[in-house]
Order: C-alpha cells, then structure tokens, then sequence
C-alpha cells in the first residue's frame, strides 16, 4: 500500500482481531480426484493501469497453491485482462500435473 488511509487501518484491524480469535482452529486438506484450477483478474485496479490476477489451486479440500500478482503489461478490456491471467497460471498448471503424473497419480483433464 502507497497511501494507507483509514478505511485501510480498520481493514488490517479486521484482519488481525480475526487471526487472533481463530488462532487455535486447526486447517484441514483432504485429497479429491485431482487438481482444480481457478484463475481470476480485475482490470484496471493499478495506477499505472495494470490489471492483477489471482490463481489457486485445489487438491480437494483446502487450498494447495495461490497467487497474486499484477500483470506485467497493459490489457485493453477485462476479457484481455483474463486471458492474460490464464496465461500467466499454465507453466504452473502444467508443471503441476507432470508433478503428480510423475508420481504415480492419474489426473484427469484440467479445465481453468
């Protein structure tokens, strides 16, 4: 953040009165039949005109990977935007799948 401001301090105090009470609940991961992918951007949101994209990945309950990132290059619609995204996630969807058939899963097709 360049320029927090208020509404960002109320925010981030949210955030860590939340943490703080959900300190001793326990996180669980269960595995399903595979990865599933969900990519996702918003356009426009940098004040140098740059969309952001986020992706993460499932292995059935509980979230294995994520990211969050600005896009490297200016998009001319959200559409672009998007495709920018799923374009930025294939090196890591693609290793992801060679991982787990390496070994020894089956993984089904992926569909972002």
């Amino acid at each position: 953040m360049q320029h927090p401001d208020t509404d960002d301090y109320k925010k981030l105090t949210h955030v860590m009165k939340y943490l703080c009470g959900t300190r001793d609940d326990t996180l669980t991961m269960e595995a399903d039949k595979g990865p599933k992918w969900w990519v996702d951007s918003s356009y426009v949101v940098h004040p140098d005109m740059r969309s952001h994209s986020g992706i993460y990945m499932t292995l059935g309950r509980g979230t294995t990977y994520s990211t969050s990132s600005k896009q490297k290059l200016n998009t001319k619609s959200s559409i672009e935007a998007e495709l920018v995204a799923i374009n930025d996630s294939m090196g890591q969807v693609l290793w992801t799948r060679h991982f787990l058939t390496a070994q020894g899963e089956h993984v089904f097709s992926t569909t972002i």
